[in-house]
């Protein structure tokens, strides 16, 4: 039986761009670069961006501020404004209310433990939310969140965990030598 001759592999290069396909891409990017221009996009540096994350003035302002031995974790999500209208948003927005309303020594934040304990607040948190919560020492604390204009975002909260302040080790009396 004959054998057939083994095909030829043919591998097809890129047609090289034309040069009216090339000025249409400069075109373009011109154009691009032109509106970014006329719209700039306001980057702010990582020194700006760690300095608003630690503005507590919102928090001192409106008395939710649980004091030094506290720092501000973050809030449970992006408190940008957004447009929300549903019964699950408005559930949320309450059982916060609620929360922060139970607050202790007029700080406004209740520990992780009661939240949790509220009957209905952890059926509005998220799953991650939920898991993450449930992970914290007891000594975490929910408060209201605020935005960086200072404005309540009812339906986030912000979350404070305790810092241990570390005792220095007792100092040890030098030996005299002789």
């Amino acid at each position: 039986m004959p054998r057939k001759p083994a095909a030829k592999k043919t591998t097809t290069k890129a047609a090289k761009p034309t040069k009216d396909q090339i000025n249409k891409l400069f075109n373009r990017l011109a154009e691009t670069a032109a509106s970014e221009a006329q719209h700039p996009v306001q980057r702010r540096s990582p020194e700006e961006l760690l300095y608003d994350k630690n503005d507590l003035t919102p928090y001192k302002k409106h008395q939710a501020w649980p004091g030094k031995s506290y720092f501000l974790v973050g809030n449970s999500y992006n408190t940008e404004p957004k447009v929300r209208d549903t019964a699950h948003a408005t559930r949320r927005t309450a059982c916060i209310a609620m929360i922060i309303e139970r607050g202790r020594d007029n700080v406004k934040c209740s520990s992780v433990q009661e939240a949790l304990a509220f009957e209905g607040f952890a059926e509005t948190l998220s799953r991650f939310e939920y898991d993450w919560l449930r992970k914290q020492p007891p000594s975490t604390l929910i408060g209201p969140a605020y935005d960086q204009k200072g404005n309540l975002v009812p339906e986030a909260f912000a979350v404070w965990r305790y810092e241990e302040s570390f005792k220095s080790a007792p100092k040890k009396k030098a030996l005299a030598v002789r």
